[in-house]
């Protein structure tokens, strides 16, 4: 099977402040919305400056000690669920948010992606193709049919309007919420996406503005892979180590933390700790020296783990000091991931990705020089009899 395909797709619009450009390599990072209200100032009691004593002959008696009264507390975010799942409603106490993630949802169930821009706010400055890019994702990930449902809504108010990280909102399954910049009041909405082969999560942040609400962050977040949860791959990692088998440990970790990604839409603090487990067993240096000496070559630049549609595996960028026929690339891909297998990285469900660079481009990028994917099956080429 020869074709290009992304990694680790995600669609992400985030902090107003910084803006990104998309990039399918599996991240798609837009400018982030926010738009600056009200700002909230406390009435707090002013002090007023203590008159300076007048000057006598007389001895001074002892002044009385200052006491100024107490501040006013400061207003707190809070975070509060209005619906788990499909089964509770929206209109009876939010009627604009229902009708707004009702038409949202049946555009996405009914394949209308070409409107999806126009739920944005106007301040994403998002491209008329966002949906496009929403849908190619999609599709790269989850095998139709496919179901979205509300999974989880939150109501936040943030009276600073300041961009914050909340522990205390219910039932979000270990995750911290992150606001979006510049809003006092916002919604936090986990759809989700029931594929025939995994689930997934559109993380969207709704705010209100001016009478309207729309749509001011927004990621595509993958929840398991090969039908597995992060939590069951971070076992997966323990299994392998206990067995001292670092090469899997390392690809089950890496895998576990990537279901966790949230961008600046959630964070899991579970999420530092997969982290460092992994580092434990190779940096990305180290990586790249032991696959390097695994694989017999020294020009391995960039190594990292698969989440695709087929299965798991790894990818690779390596350098080429020339330009390559395509069927030399094909068949170098093909060479890598069969050498990868028998050094203990892959086992037979899993794929390689190849990319291929010349000397002096980003190896933490793909290049246009050439791209394949070979999967469980391509490394297993079928005998003929």
């Amino acid at each position: 099977m020869q074709h290009v395909s992304p990694n680790d797709q995600s669609l992400c619009v985030c902090s107003f402040r910084r803006i990104h450009s998309f990039g399918l390599s599996l991240l798609v990072s837009l400018s982030a919305l926010g738009h600056s209200t009200k700002s909230f100032s406390a009435d707090a009691p002013k002090t007023a400056a203590p008159v300076a004593a007048e000057a006598t002959s007389e001895p001074q008696a002892e002044a009385e000690t200052f006491t100024p009264p107490p501040e006013t507390a400061k207003p707190v975010d809070f975070c509060e669920l209005l619906s788990r799942g499909p089964g509770v409603a929206l209109q009876d106490t939010e009627v604009t948010l229902h009708t707004f993630l009702e038409k949202f949802i049946a555009d996405l169930q009914q394949k209308k992606f070409a409107h999806l821009n126009q739920f944005f706010h106007p301040r994403a400055k998002v491209r008329s193709d966002i949906g496009e890019k929403i849908e190619s994702i999609i599709n790269s990930r989850y095998d139709a049919p496919l179901q979205y449902s509300i999974f989880r809504v939150w109501r936040i108010k943030s009276p600073s309007a300041s961009k914050q990280i909340l522990d205390s909102c219910p039932e979000s399954d270990g995750a911290k919420i992150i606001t979006s910049f510049g809003y006092n009041e916002q919604f936090a909405v986990w759809i989700q996406i029931m594929g025939q082969n995994e689930l997934g999560r559109l993380i969207v942040s709704i705010a209100p503005d001016k009478g309207w609400i729309s749509i001011v962050g927004f990621r595509i977040q993958q929840w398991t892979q090969s039908g597995d949860d992060w939590r069951t791959w971070a076992m997966k990692g323990q299994a392998a180590e206990a067995k001292k088998n670092v090469r899997e440990s390392y690809i089950a970790y890496d895998i576990s933390q990537k279901l966790l990604e949230g961008k600046d839409l959630v964070l899991y603090p579970a999420q530092v700790d997969i982290i460092k487990k992994r580092d434990s067993f190779f940096t990305q240096p180290q990586l790249v020296e032991t696959i390097n000496k695994d694989l017999g070559i020294t020009t391995t630049a960039y190594v990292g783990t698969l989440l695709a549609k087929e299965g798991s595996g790894l990818f690779l960028r390596e350098y080429i000091a020339k330009e390559l026929p395509t069927s030399k690339l094909n068949a170098m891909c093909l060479e890598r991931g069969q050498k990868l297998e028998k050094a203990g990285w892959l086992n037979p469900t899993q794929g390689l990705r190849c990319n291929f660079l010349f000397k002096g481009m980003d190896p933490t990028k793909d290049s246009g020089l050439g791209g394949f994917y070979k999967t469980a099956e391509d490394l297993h080429p079928t005998v003929k009899k």
